[in-house]
C-alpha cells in the first residue's frame, strides 16, 4: 500500500516528493508480465486498471489460459522510449503498469496524487524535480561489508558456499 512505499522510501532519507518524481523513471523500461501478473488475473482483477489497458495487458501476457511470465511490456504505452512525463497521464488515465506505480494515483495519499496532477501539467518542473531527487538518491549510503552485498545477478541474492 502507499502507506508501506511511503515508509520504504523515508527510511533511506527520500520525501514523498521524491517517491513520486523518481517513479517518473517508469517512463522508459519495460517490465515482464510476472512482476504484475497478478493484478490481471483471478476472480475479480485490480480495480484500478482501465478496462481496455487491462484487456491488452491479459492478451499480450498470456498463452491461452497460462500466463507468459517471460513477456516484456512497455511500462509507458505510449512513449516508451521517450523521457517524459508520459507516465503521470498514464497513471490518470489508469494505465500504470506496476501496482506500486497506479498506487501513486489511484489510492494514493493527498500528496502523491496532487504531484502527478502538477508532473502532468508541468514537465520542465518533473525533469528539475527529478535531477535533484536522483542526485538525493545517488547519495544513499550503500550496505558494505558484511551488511551488504553487490550481487552478481540484480534480481537474485548472491548465494554463498559454507566449505
Amino acid at each position: 500500500d502507499i502507506s508501506t512505499l511511503i515508509s520504504m522510501f523515508k527510511d533511506v532519507g527520500l520525501t514523498e516528493k521524491d517517491m513520486v518524481t523518481l517513479s517518473g523513471a517508469h517512463t522508459i523500461g519495460k517490465a515482464r508480465c510476472a512482476t504484475f501478473s497478478s493484478r490481471l488475473m483471478g476472480v475479480q482483477p485490480d480495480s484500478t486498471i482501465q478496462t481496455e489497458y487491462l484487456t491488452s495487458l491479459q492478451q499480450l501476457c498470456t498463452q491461452g489460459f497460462v500466463i507468459n511470465n517471460n513477456t516484456l511490456v512497455a511500462l509507458d504505452l505510449e512513449t516508451p522510449v521517450t523521457f517524459d512525463n508520459q507516465y503521470y497521464v498514464n497513471l490518470r488515465s489508469g494505465e500504470g503498469l506496476l501496482k506500486s506505480d497506479q498506487l501513486l494515483y489511484s489510492n494514493g495519499s493527498e500528496t502523491t496524487r496532487e504531484l502527478v496532477e502538477f508532473y502532468i501539467q508541468n514537465q520542465p518542473a518533473f525533469f528539475e524535480n527529478f535531477k535533484t531527487s536522483m542526485i538525493k538518491m545517488g547519495n544513499i549510503q550503500p550496505l558494505t561489508g558484511t551488511s551488504g552485498e553487490i550481487r552478481r545477478n540484480c534480481k537474485f541474492i548472491n548465494s554463498y558456499s559454507s566449505a
